[in-house]
This record gives C-alpha cells, sequence and structure tokens, in this order.
C-alpha cells in the first residue's frame, strides 16, 4: 500500500466547502454527491417504548436500558419502583444504566422496576414491560 501525502483528509473538506461556496452548486447537487444526507425524522414518541432489565449486583439492582436509537429526540427516562407499597419516582436518569443502592431489607422481597421515556418534562410513549427482583434475606 502506497503512503498517502499528510493532510487528504483536511484537502477533501476544501473541496467539499469550495463546491457548496460554488454559485452553480444546489441542494440536488448536494444529494446526487452524497454532500448531503437524508434528514433524521423523529419517532412516533407515542408508540416508543423503553427496554428495562434488572440484575441484581452485590447489594444493589442494576438498571438497564438505552436511548434506542432516538437519543437525539428525548431527554431522559423516569423510573419508577414499587417495593410492595405502590409505584413511586425512583429517578429521572439522562445516562443509560442506573444503580439503586436502596438498601436492601431484611425479609426477601421482590422489587418492581417500570419506565417511561420523557420530553419537556412530559412523559411520552409506553410504559416498559414490568421487571422484577428478589431482595433481601
Amino acid at each position: 500500500m502506497l503512503a498517502r501525502p499528510a493532510g487528504a483528509l483536511t484537502r477533501t473538506f476544501d473541496l467539499v466547502g469550495d463546491i457548496r461556496e460554488s454559485d452553480t452548486y444546489s441542494d440536488p447537487i448536494g444529494t446526487d454527491l452524497g454532500l448531503i444526507g437524508p434528514e433524521d425524522t423523529a419517532p412516533d414518541t407515542g408508540a416508543l417504548q423503553p427496554i428495562l432489565t434488572a440484575r441484581i449486583s452485590g447489594t444493589h439492582v442494576d438498571l438497564g436500558w438505552s436511548w434506542q436509537g432516538h437519543r437525539k429526540f428525548l431527554d431522559q427516562l423516569e423510573i419508577q419502583v414499587d417495593r410492595g407499597t405502590g409505584w413511586t419516582i425512583l429517578a429521572f436518569d439522562t445516562t443509560p444504566g442506573y444503580t439503586d443502592n436502596t438498601p436492601f431489607p431484611a425479609t426477601a422481597t421482590q422489587w418492581k422496576y417500570r419506565a417511561i421515556y420523557r420530553v419537556n418534562d412530559m412523559q411520552v410513549g409506553l410504559w416498559s414491560a414490568t421487571v422484577s427482583v428478589m431482595v433481601g434475606a
């Protein structure tokens, strides 16, 4: 393989800039040349449903989740927990994966978790499937 002179990427970007600044340039030409990509279209937020996982890790519960490729259109994930007394808010998370550090009870108990995405401080989409773990002695 032959070595390329340094700065090839810079020269490519300069060429693209020159093309886009040309008086004869138009968006259809840019699309044909691959200089303009397809627009990202927002997902149907009414149909989005987080996928939540839960597993015991030592003395805490690790909750797994992701943006499912829609990070650009979502603000956060609301996570709720039911420790046997009804659903309460556990966290509003903006980084996939959450650790519930609540101390385990002395007796065996089932904790349930569910989640829903949020945009502009409002819930959007559908609740995740409920996941459960057994905690305690």
